[in-house]
């Protein structure tokens, strides 16, 4: 048997053309990579050409893209903040000029006629700032606030004989890339003070929670809100999750809970909607626990993480607050809703109607469509109302209108909790030291003094005249009765004394009180003094007081001129505060243009990083590559000449 040679391995020739073509496939294919590169100068023309590195290049081009858009904002509102400080610089010009009017009419002997040529003065004073305040860039209201007009609208124009402003108080602002927002105009209460804030209600209307009370119009129990997860439900030993992370209402953590509490038991307890919040009732021999899974908080921030054992157990308060479509039904005080509001604004008066209001929308349209220039709003704390007048140097009081409606809202500018320091729009009470003020005499012939000084509110006054009333040997309450006036504002004394004298109120000597509370007065054969309106709103700004100082120069009221040049003077100092308000913002813009030019040169530094190519390194690259496609070829065109015979060799 001859000898067995080397075993000689042999490749088909198929087998051997398929590798050369996958291997010049792919030179190619890297050929054409590198061509692209080279001509794109780009590394990657698709994600899949750079997996590790394409995340990072979509972010920077995402923050690029918006980075352009921010500085466009922030050229924007560098631009619409230098027209609000031109024109708060000439604001304050005009307010300078006014200024030195009235110091120059104050301690002089002037004429009606010179003064009323100043007040004409005062007069196109007004116009002037008037148009500034209606001011525009590029279609933008520079005092509008967040809700001005579109182009060609006004937020300042005369109302009633006041000016009214119907713009926010709160700036436009625009997203420039920083944590927060930054304004891009200013706002008529900021520059001119062009609101009221002073019928601003301390009555707390307890709006009671409801299975259709939403989770957004809770506070929570801890203050911060509702943080929707879920929570352990156990009923004795056996323990159960409820999802809580999908619910809307308060409905839907009862519904949801009590399902949970049926499956382990059905005759376990419940929970249940209760005043504020909620209560979990256990049964006889029977424990139910809900807790919080590890870090959550849902059940702290609804009040119900608790614990009963056969008895009920009442949770924390979730503290509503209100909104527009809450029900009056909801509130948990009683308020007089039937009678309404009498709303004095200047010389005209108006009732808000209530009886007819279901929610607080309903009381807002009301007091809307009297067309006075006031506005009810919920309060920043969502437990009241405030009443707002939007017209400069107009006189605003809120009254009753035969019921007690004003009072229950805490929106009376004349009751009891009315600060003293008020009266006057603001100039309050000058009591005389260490003396009496006002001065009682009553129809049995007895009279009694009262020291106002040291009183805080009207409630403090009512209670100091009763106390000397009862020192004098009268009965407080009976013999003396001191309240509101049921119809519009004011004090109402009655003398239920009998006798020959005739009931009167006067200011004590030295003194001038009973006079600026406006209660001074005679009730003739009468036994009723019904005070003035004394304690009226008027607007704190700027409007209000240049209109004060015309109507003073007009009427050659000295005292009227002194005090609203010293308002002129606050006036001044309120433009030039938010003038540096805007000044301050301004230069946080520049910075920030700044600071975003340098984060896009290195953007786009780490982009390139990322994305652009190495040239040196791509065209070694592609010589490689054509050198290896060259050799493929070479090697693969001598196999491929090969015949039988040289396979049978």
């Amino acid at each position: 048997m001859p000898g067995i040679g080397p075993v000689t391995s042999r490749t088909s020739s198929i087998l051997a053309t398929d590798n050369l073509l996958r291997s010049l496939q792919q030179t190619q294919l890297d050929l054409l990579t590198v061509q692209n590169q080279i001509a794109s100068g780009r590394i990657a023309a698709a994600p899949s050409d750079a997996p590790g590195k394409v995340s990072s290049i979509l972010f920077l081009q995402q923050k690029l893209q918006a980075r352009d858009q921010w500085m466009l904002n922030l050229e924007q509102n560098l631009s619409s903040l230098n027209s609000v400080d031109a024109a708060l610089g000439s604001a304050t010009d005009i307010l300078f000029e006014a200024k030195s009017i009235a110091l120059s009419q104050i301690g002089v002997g002037s004429d009606q006629q010179t003064r009323q040529v100043q007040a004409d003065i005062v007069q196109s004073q007004i116009e002037a700032l008037i148009s500034i305040g209606n001011q525009q860039f590029n279609d933008l209201s520079l005092f509008g606030g967040n809700n001005g007009p579109g182009a060609g609208g006004r937020v300042f124009d005369e109302f009633l004989g006041g000016i009214r402003y119907t713009g926010t108080g709160q700036d436009l602002l625009s997203d420039v890339g920083t944590l927060l927002p930054q304004p891009i105009n200013s706002n008529g209460l900021d520059a001119f003070g062009a609101l009221s804030s002073r019928v601003r209600s301390a009555v707390d209307l307890d709006r009671q929670v409801s299975l259709r009370t939403r989770l957004v119009h809770v506070n929570g129990a801890r203050g911060s809100g509702v943080v929707k997860g879920s929570v352990t439900l156990t009923v004795d030993t056996t323990q159960a999750t409820v999802d809580l992370g999908t619910i809307d209402t308060l409905g839907d953590v009862v519904t949801r809970v009590n399902d949970a509490i049926t499956s382990l038991n059905p005759e376990a307890g419940a929970l249940v909607l209760t005043g504020e919040g909620f209560a979990l009732s256990a049964a006889e021999g029977t424990t139910i626990t809900i807790s919080d899974i590890g870090a959550g908080q849902t059940a702290a921030d609804l009040g119900i993480d608790l614990s009963v054992t056969a008895s009920s157990i009442a949770g924390l308060e979730v503290n509503p607050h209100l909104t527009q479509t809450t029900l009056l039904a909801d509130l948990g005080v009683a308020v007089d809703f039937s009678s309404g509001i009498q709303i004095v604004q200047g010389k005209h008066t108006k009732v808000a109607d209530f009886s007819n209001a279901i929610t607080i929308q309903d009381l807002i349209n009301a007091v809307d469509s009297l067309q006075l220039g006031v506005r009810l709003q919920i309060n920043e704390t969502g437990t009241g109302l405030d009443l707002i007048s939007e017209v400069s140097g107009l006189a605003l009081s809120v009254g009753e209108n035969g019921g007690t409606t004003a009072q229950d809202l805490g929106l009376l500018t004349l009751g009891f909790d009315t600060e003293l320091s008020s009266f006057r729009f603001g100039l309050g009470v000058e009591p005389v030291e260490d003396a009496d003020d006002v001065q009682f005499a009553m129809t049995n012939g007895l009279a009694f003094g009262v020291d106002v000084s040291g009183l805080v509110t009207v409630g403090d006054l009512v209670a100091a005249m009763y106390s000397a009333a009862g020192a004098a040997g009268l009965t407080a309450g009976v013999d003396l009765v001191i309240g509101v006036a049921s119809i519009g504002n004011g004090l109402v004394f009655t003398d239920n004394t009998t006798g020959i004298g005739t009931f009167i109120i006067e200011d004590a000597t030295l003194s001038q009180v009973a006079t600026q509370l406006g209660i001074a007065g005679n009730a003739g054969a009468g036994n009723t003094i019904t005070s003035a309106n004394t304690s009226q709103v008027k607007v704190d700004g700027v409007f209000s007081h240049l209109i004060d100082l015309r109507n003073s120069l007009a009427a050659n009221d000295d005292l009227g001129i002194t005090i609203a040049g010293g308002k002129v003077d606050r006036s001044v100092d309120q433009v030039v505060q938010a003038r540096a308000s805007v000044g301050i913002e301004a230069a946080q813009i520049q910075q920030q243009r700044e600071r975003s030019a340098d984060l896009e040169i290195s953007e786009k530094t780490m982009l390139s990083k990322l994305q652009d190519t190495d040239l040196t390194e791509v065209i070694t690259r592609f010589v490689q590559l054509q050198t290896q496609l060259a050799a493929s070829l070479q090697v693969g065109s001598q196999n491929l000449r090969l015949s039988l015979l040289d396979f049978l060799r």
